[in-house]
């Protein structure tokens, strides 16, 4: 069955002859709902990098699920098994390339080999960040659109020169990833350093009244920007945080069994025992009492 687009690979190499550190490069745009074989679950000698232009896939990496969507970038280490699991793929276009390189495993670091003038350390990086599960699927990823589109028309012009184009696209392309996960692993590491912070600081006291200014303000941050950023990593807005910290606290307490409701309602900045009655239970389902019962 011909392919809604351009497939070149090992059995049918077309430009890539004279690109030998490219394995495949691919380009499918589906417009009815079929099977493709070859898009099952498989392993690559080599990293593999689908860019979604449109439609949804599912795609299985090992044994994790994952859900490809429009501009999103999905990169695979030579040992992850990865596909569609049923082969099923719905409307839309995908595009990929599989790029070989001279040594790449779990136990040794990323070498592209002699073809690029990559450094060693950027290339060590880049390869620990591929191999980090966190990081199987960027999202909104547009960036690297650009890439898929100039290297389909290096290979099906094959113009004087194509091949040295086709080099630096691709290190441009590895370039720009290098950076998208590095920021990437600096917000996460922001993130959850953020969060942290924010719980030590409040546990500290939990009996202040504290005030979301003055919380924002000792973040750097304006109110509008920290009640997002604390509601968008813990799901909940401050306020309704700072009290999931009391009831933390609370439950510690009430397990310990070392002292009277009065004294951990007081010691978790609750106003009163019927306000802490009252928030605990409309948090947790049942009293303090009840709940101390329960667990014994």
């Amino acid at each position: 069955m011909s392919k809604p687009g351009i497939w070149w690979h090992k059995d049918n190499p077309g430009p890539l002859e004279n690109l030998p550190f490219i394995i495949q490069f691919g380009s499918m745009k589906f417009s009815k709902v079929q099977l493709d074989e070859t898009m099952r679950q498989h392993f690559n000698d080599g990293i593999e990098i689908h860019f979604v232009n449109s439609g949804k896939y599912k795609w299985v990496v090992d044994d994790r699920e994952v859900e490809l969507l429009p501009d999103n970038l999905c990169v695979t280490a030579p040992w992850q098994l990865n596909g569609s699991p049923t082969g099923k793929m719905d409307i839309g276009q995908i595009n990929w390339i599989v790029i070989k390189p001279k040594k790449y495993t779990k136990n040794s670091p990323l070498d592209l080999g002699s073809w690029t003038k990559l450094s060693s350390k950027l290339q060590e990086s880049l390869g620990a960040m591929i191999a980090d599960d966190d990081n199987l699927v960027i999202e909104k990823a547009k960036l690297f659109k650009k890439y898929f589109v100039e290297l389909e028309n290096e290979l099906l012009n094959q113009e004087p020169g194509f091949e040295i184009m086709v080099r630096n696209i691709i290190e441009n392309f590895f370039i720009d990833l290098h950076r998208n996960l590095s920021f990437r692993k600096q917000k996460i590491y922001e993130e959850n350093n953020f969060i942290d912070n924010l719980t030590q600081l409040v546990m500290k006291d939990l009996n202040k009244k504290w005030i979301i200014d003055d919380l924002a303000y000792k973040f750097g941050m304006g109110k509008t920007k920290f009640t997002y950023e604390v509601k968008n990593l813990t799901g909940y807005p401050p306020n309704s945080f700072i009290i999931n910290l009391k009831i933390e606290k609370a439950i510690d307490m009430i397990m310990k069994d070392e002292s009277s409701m009065s004294d951990i309602a007081y010691a978790c900045g609750f106003s009163s025992l019927q306000h802490f009655t009252s928030t605990f239970s409309q948090r947790i389902g049942i009293s303090p009492g009840k709940y101390k019962t329960h667990k014994k």
